[in-house]
């Protein structure tokens, strides 16, 4: 178990964390806020630390993803849940990463390597990061930038899937 994997752990933990917070009533959302962005940072903290110390594991390389795509879906569909991002927008957001997961496990049946994060990718995670956060905080213009975030997320879909059909 390396410190990437047990912040990739600590990730996963934080979802169903975020999940309750943001149903309690009269929950300070700075406090949700920071739950969500605390999973952010050790999305980009268990990466960099992986690579650096040579301990990238197939736990982490599966895993890792996995634990970004839940925490983003769980946090889309909260908003929408509250009206604050439309229904359908999270429904979209959920559609494209199934097909992901249903991609990477083609891939890990087939032995085939996974293909790494895109830059296009972590454009999308970037946006849809700041844009849940500005909604959660109050500021419901941040919409713009998650509508921006998961057009962002389909292209990245779609170089994955330009990139499958290739190898």
């Amino acid at each position: 178990m390396t410190i990437a994997n047990i912040l990739t752990l600590l990730r996963l933990a934080a979802v169903p964390l975020f999940v309750y917070l943001f149903s309690l009533e009269g929950m300070d959302p700075h406090w949700i806020a920071l739950v969500f962005v605390f999973t952010g940072i050790t999305d980009v903290l268990d990466g960099r630390l992986a690579r650096s110390r040579n301990e990238v594991t197939r736990f982490g390389t599966l895993m890792d993803p996995l634990a970004d795509k839940l925490i983003m879906l769980a946090a889309v569909f909260s908003l929408a849940a509250r009206g604050r991002v439309p229904q359908w927008l999270a429904l979209l957001l959920a559609a494209k990463e199934l097909a992901l997961i249903v991609g990477a496990g083609f891939f890990l049946v087939s032995k085939s390597k996974v293909t790494p994060a895109s830059n296009v990718g972590k454009l999308a995670t970037v946006l849809l990061y700041i844009g849940v956060t500005g909604i959660i905080i109050g500021i419901s213009s941040m919409v713009y930038v998650v509508f921006l975030g998961v057009g962002v997320s389909i292209l990245a879909g779609l170089g994955y899937l330009l990139q499958a059909l290739r190898k």
